[in-house]
């Protein structure tokens, strides 16, 4: 075989196994570019689950937050820590009318289910002639707290009326365990009814501090802390007595002179005693 033949035949070799490269580089690299991009998919995918979790996340947080549920409570509690006044007990009521209680077996079959819906209250039923009426009551000595629901119902010779109450009373202010009390205050009314509730807030609190410019200045100062415009108003020496309206909260009663949703009562025994002051919303719904 001549050289030129040899050189032919080690050319076709060559161009043979360079072609066998390619394919073989080329299939290397189809390999390894799948491999990146699963890869990416992959890193893509994890992203985008972590981000919704995250999302998720934040709004459950959200929805578990207390202001979503009793923003007026948190409020006055807010007003009461800024002005230096402290706390001695804080209520929530939750009241609404009944309808469909006709007569004594239906006023019981609602008591009974309101002992399943409520099952951790100790019940008292009471039966008059002008009135039925049951409580059920329970002290949680973890949080301080207590917890009464009354079902009402007055009757006449011509007409009758039913009505729930539920009421909450927390002592002094810790905000995680005033968190908890709120959030089991609404979860409640939920077992006892799906109907709207009114809610009304209310707290009482205390200073002994010297109050300069007397019980009308320490009134204006609580009116401009909620950003409140007097209603009605109510001053003697030791007692002043405010009605009032706030943008900032919706539960909104009307009077003569306007709406209102804000009721702040100050008392004081005389000098140097202790000043008392109960804020509620709409209305203050404890004695003063």
């Amino acid at each position: 075989m001549s050289s030129n033949k040899l050189r032919g035949v080690g050319d076709m070799f060559k161009m043979e196994n360079i072609d066998k490269g390619l394919k073989t580089n080329t299939k290397y690299t189809d390999k390894t570019w799948k491999l990146y991009i699963n890869r990416l998919l992959g890193l893509f995918f994890i992203f985008v689950i972590c981000f919704t979790g995250v999302i998720l996340g934040n709004e459950r947080s959200r929805a578990q937050l207390p202001n979503d549920i009793s923003t007026e409570i948190l409020e006055i509690a807010e007003v009461f820590q800024k002005e230096k006044i402290n706390v001695q007990e804080w209520k929530l009521y939750g009241r609404k009318n009944v309808y469909k209680i006709r007569d004594l077996v239906t006023f019981q079959k609602e008591v009974n289910r309101l002992k399943q819906s409520m099952g951790h209250l100790s019940w008292n039923v009471m039966e008059e002639e002008d009135q039925w009426k049951a409580v059920g009551t329970h002290y949680n000595d973890i949080l301080k707290q207590e917890e009464t629901l009354q079902l009402i119902t007055t009757h006449t010779n011509s007409s009758q009326s039913s009505y729930l109450l539920y009421e909450v009373t927390g002592y002094g202010w810790e905000k995680p365990v005033a968190t908890e009390i709120i959030n089991n205050f609404h979860s409640n009314l939920t077992n006892i009814s799906h109907e709207d509730f009114e809610i009304f807030s209310c707290m009482t609190g205390d200073f002994s501090a010297k109050i300069e410019g007397g019980l009308q200045n320490t009134t204006n100062i609580l009116l401009d802390a909620f950003s409140a415009q007097i209603v009605e108003e109510i001053q003697e020496d030791t007692f002043v007595s405010v009605s009032a309206y706030t943008d900032a909260w919706n539960n909104v009663l009307p009077t003569h002179q306007g709406k209102m949703n804000l009721q702040i009562g100050l008392r004081t025994q005389g000098m140097g005693d202790k000043t008392t002051v109960i804020v509620g919303t709409p209305i203050i719904t404890v004695e003063y």
